[in-house]
């Protein structure tokens, strides 16, 4: 819909303002891809991501969001990865809050995987709860887990002190399924 024209200093009908006022509401923004949109009663926000940032962020140049990206937040109380907030199969991982406030962060001590782990309900084969995890090694499927690699962090444990040398970000998102779960020995 194009809004009535309207000459500037002339009042506006009634009909002509429902009019306008309906083409506002009909481009309002309701998602946005890499990045944040958050309306409150305060105002509107839009972060976008980029490159390393936030959550979120973008693989390479692709300018496709990298979902779960991990980025280095240590500090002086130790080795820390920020995990970008995100549902996995509209559930909310346990540390997440609605609001990222406080963000997700795991304290790593050594060259480790970030995994998200969904363990399912083998009686209904539906998802029952969603985690993020550092493990020291590489994770196996068992009958009700199932470990998707969203990052490693390599740490240089021999510098004094340790630091985090880089992140590898897998950039896919995380899929539920059941398919996936190692078989059950009988």
């Amino acid at each position: 819909m194009i809004p009535p024209y309207q000459q500037r200093g002339q009042p506006i009908s009634p009909s002509a303002f429902n009019a306008l006022i309906d083409e506002v509401k009909s481009n309002q923004i309701t998602g946005l891809v890499g990045g944040n949109f958050n309306r409150t009663i305060g105002g509107t926000s839009i972060n976008i991501f980029s490159g390393n940032a936030g959550g979120g962020g973008q693989s390479g140049g692709s300018g496709i969001p990298c979902p779960f990206e991990c980025s280095d937040v240590s500090d002086e109380e130790g080795l820390k990865v920020e995990v970008a907030w995100g549902l996995i199969w509209q559930m909310l991982p346990t540390g997440m809050f609605p609001d990222n406030d406080p963000p997700l962060r795991l304290t790593v001590t050594e060259t480790c995987y970030i995994y998200s782990k969904i363990i399912f309900d083998t009686d209904t084969l539906l998802p029952s709860s969603v985690s993020f995890s550092a493990e020291p090694e590489l994770k196996q499927n068992s009958s009700t887990t199932q470990y998707n690699l969203v990052a490693k962090v390599f740490v240089d444990a021999e510098a004094e002190p340790k630091f985090i040398k880089s992140i590898s970000n897998i950039c896919s998102q995380p899929f539920p399924s059941p398919c996936s779960l190692a078989p059950t020995s009988s």
